[in-house]
């Protein structure tokens, strides 16, 4: 009988100890997808690559148009001047083809180079977040199978990253008026 009144005791106690510990456990989860698109340095990215690829595109294009004039002439010259003229197309067609996979080597790995440094940005502010909020644990949300709103701070991570690149695009244009 003193053995089963030690083990429901032990048992009390321990799910006092429990209760206690749960309470003092502060959780909380973050969108990271939606914190990578609402974060407006990703936006600004964006806008730049795009631009960036616009200005390829057109260069692509000048490419082109003139390996099409440099064809349509090629059609009325003689057999020789005409051999003459489709070595140079050829050359300017493997200088299409480099000018395609240089553009998109460079494109990607800028593209990544941005990407890496948005993903360092989200997960140095979470760390921000999780220490001066005494967090004890937060978890990227796609690794939950079920959550609350309670305990997601993706709107909290984004605020503050958006902030934080406002002061930085801020400190970038006063810098050039102090030196002055």
């Amino acid at each position: 009988m003193k053995k089963l009144a030690m083990v429901v005791a032990g048992l009390f106690f321990l799910s006092l100890f429990n209760k206690a510990w749960a309470e003092d456990l502060k959780i909380g989860y973050v969108d990271v997808e939606k914190v990578f698109n609402e974060y407006d340095l990703t936006k600004q990215n964006d806008a730049k690559l795009k631009e960036e690829g616009k200005g390829k595109t057109a260069e692509r294009a000048k490419m082109v148009d003139e390996i099409k004039k440099l064809k349509e002439e090629s059609e009325l010259l003689n057999e020789e001047a005409r051999k003459e003229k489709e070595s140079v197309i050829n050359e300017k067609i493997n200088a299409l083809k480099d000018f395609d996979e240089k553009t998109k080597s460079e494109l990607r790995n800028k593209r990544d180079f941005l990407l890496k440094g948005i993903f360092d940005d989200i997960k140095a502010t979470i760390e921000e977040i999780g220490k001066e909020g005494k967090y004890n644990l937060i978890f990227n949300d796609r690794a939950l199978l079920y959550k609350t709103p309670t305990y997601d701070i993706s709107a909290q991570v984004t605020k503050r990253m958006n902030e934080k690149a406002k002061a930085k695009a801020q400190g970038a244009k006063d810098k050039p008026a102090e030196a002055k």
